[in-house]
This record gives C-alpha cells, sequence and structure tokens, in this order.
C-alpha cells in the first residue's frame, strides 16, 4: 500500500479514535456521579457529594484514563498523518460511490447492523419480555443470541429451505451450549 494511502488511513482513524475516546470519557464521567445508572432526577446531592469525595474509587476511572491516553495517542496520529501531508481531499463522490459498492464494505455494515440490532435490540427486549425462568437466568441471553447467529447465518448463507433448517438447528445448538456451558456449568453471569 502507498505511503500517502496509510497517511490518509491514519486521518481517518485518527478522528474516529477521538470521536470514541471523547465519548468514553463522557460515560466515565457519567458513571463518577451516577455509578448505578439510576435517572438523574433520583440521584441527590449527597450521592454526588460522596462520589466527588471518593473520586478515586469510582468505576468510571480507569475506563476514562485509558480513554484519555487514547485520545493523547489519536491526536499524536492525527499530528503525524498531517505532517506526513495527508488531507482530507480523498473524500470525493466518486471515492463513495466506489466504497459504497465494494463488497468488504457491505459486508461490514450488515455485521455491525446485525451486532447493534443483537446489542441494543435482542439483548434488551429479551431480557424484559423473555425472564420466565428464574433458576436459568441465561433464558433470554440465549434466545437473543440465537436470534442473532440466525440472522447471520440466513444473510451470509444460501436462501433455500434446507440450508435455512440447518441454520435455525446450528443457532438454536450454539446458543443454548454457550449459555448452558457459561451460565449454569461455569457460572459466569451472562448479559
Amino acid at each position: 500500500m502507498k505511503k500517502s494511502t496509510l497517511r490518509r488511513a491514519d486521518l481517518v482513524f485518527s478522528v474516529s479514535l477521538m470521536v470514541v475516546s471523547i465519548a468514553a470519557m463522557i460515560e466515565s464521567v457519567k458513571l463518577l456521579f451516577n455509578p448505578f445508572g439510576r435517572d438523574f432526577e433520583d440521584v441527590r446531592g449527597d450521592d454526588i457529594k460522596q462520589s466527588l469525595e471518593t473520586w478515586y474509587q469510582s468505576v468510571g476511572l480507569v475506563p476514562f484514563i485509558i480513554a484519555a491516553f487514547v485520545f493523547v495517542c489519536a491526536l499524536c496520529l492525527f499530528h503525524f498523518a498531517r505532517r506526513e501531508g495527508a488531507r482530507f481531499d480523498f473524500i470525493k463522490l466518486g471515492n463513495v460511490r466506489a466504497l459504497l459498492k465494494n463488497e468488504e464494505f457491505r459486508v461490514a455494515v450488515i455485521v455491525t447492523v446485525i451486532l447493534s440490532a443483537y446489542i441494543f435490540a435482542f439483548m434488551p427486549l429479551c431480557r424484559e419480555y423473555l425472564d420466565f425462568f428464574p433458576r436459568f437466568q441465561a433464558f433470554p441471553f440465549m434466545i437473543a443470541t440465537f436470534l442473532m447467529l440466525f440472522c447471520m447465518m440466513v444473510v451470509f448463507g444460501e436462501k433455500k429451505l434446507v440450508p435455512i433448517l440447518k441454520y435455525f438447528v446450528a443457532s438454536a445448538l450454539a446458543a443454548g451450549a454457550i449459555a448452558y456451558g457459561f451460565g449454569m456449568l461455569a457460572l459466569i453471569p451472562l448479559p
């Protein structure tokens, strides 16, 4: 790969890292003031005062420090890429169209969408509506994992009836094995 292409990639990656690290620092500060994720209307002034007095014991301290170091590293990478001549002039309509036609980019977008649905939709909805078995707390996790695996297999596999039935069985077995193995045998709390 050419040096100019690498520096452009460094430029884009450093900006992405800065955005992610700033978001992580904001969430870490929220953990300082509200470590249990309560509604801010329910947080009393005494709770905030106690959190500030014991800031060094906050669960958000280590993530904040790591995010701050990542931000500094991203700034250094951004400076280095700019010094080497990288500019944002490569973002043109033709390049964006070529990127959207790229098969690897489409696969990355699809995987990101399915994983985001798993984290932000399947898990919370299954935890809220499918928590039927108090002794098997991994049940909602198992159903959400099954849905995610099945979606991935259907999207990237053959679209015929027999393979889809195989995907269904494989997803169910894998989700059940993961939930039982980690949740029941290893006693690892699952989300």
